[in-house]
């Protein structure tokens, strides 16, 4: 059936596009790294020889990305982790939009446009519990890192809309993080490697739950 065959295209380019992502991550901060490490080696060969006007303001540049390129790694490391974020969305809503066409085929028009576009604006959770009333779907290996989850999309959400600081939104979503209204909510290295493997299971528990409702409706 080509919709179910549009799902698994759909969940195959979401798993390679979050490994790319992980792997141009990789690739840049070890070019970030390579570069300070290079770079007094460069500096001091530079110093030895005169030097033309053009070659002095060339110069300046490199010491200028220099002072500021220890910061890059964090912020390298939040655009990132909000890319991967807004790919999970949109990864889910394609999978819905698949979904309404194979399970749904004649719900149309300007309702179908309506449910899709709400579906879209809501929550993680919400998107959940909508797959489930209105398919059957349901998705264990999501459930149990449900909490995680919802403080991976609301950590997006304080990155975006509050420069990364804890606000009471955050808290009334995720109550046991130990945090405080004012905190600052940083992207670490160990917490982007948990979104991948977050973004995964959620592919994968997507995949295999799909598959299943196909084999029962073959049978």
């Amino acid at each position: 059936m080509e919709i179910l065959e549009n799902i698994q295209k759909n969940i195959n380019d979401f798993k390679a596009d979050t490994l790319k992502l992980d792997d141009f991550l990789t690739g840049t901060r070890v070019s970030y790294s390579f570069f300070q490490h290079k770079f007094p080696e460069v500096e001091q060969e530079f110093s030895a020889l005169e030097r033309s006007q053009v070659e002095v303001e060339g110069m300046e540049l490199f010491r200028k990305l220099n002072d500021t390129v220890s910061g890059y790694d964090v912020e390298v490391l939040k655009y990132c982790f909000i890319n991967l974020i807004a790919r999970t969305d949109v990864f889910i809503n394609d999978v819905a939009d698949s979904i309404y066409l194979w399970k749904k085929p004649q719900f149309t028009g300007q309702k179908k446009s309506k449910e899709l576009l709400d579906f879209s604006h809501s929550s993680f959770k919400k998107k959940l519990e909508h797959l489930k009333k209105e398919f059957s779907l349901v998705f264990p290996e999501i459930e149990e890192k449900l909490d995680i989850i919802i403080e991976i999309f609301s950590t997006r959400n304080l990155l975006l809309h509050n420069n990364g600081i804890v606000n009471e939104t955050y808290l009334k979503l995720n109550k046991n993080t130990g945090r405080a209204i004012g905190d600052e909510r940083v992207v670490t290295e160990d917490y982007f490697k948990l979104t991948i493997v977050i973004a995964i299971i959620v592919a994968k528990s997507i995949e295999q739950q799909v598959n299943i409702n196909a084999e029962l409706v073959q049978k």
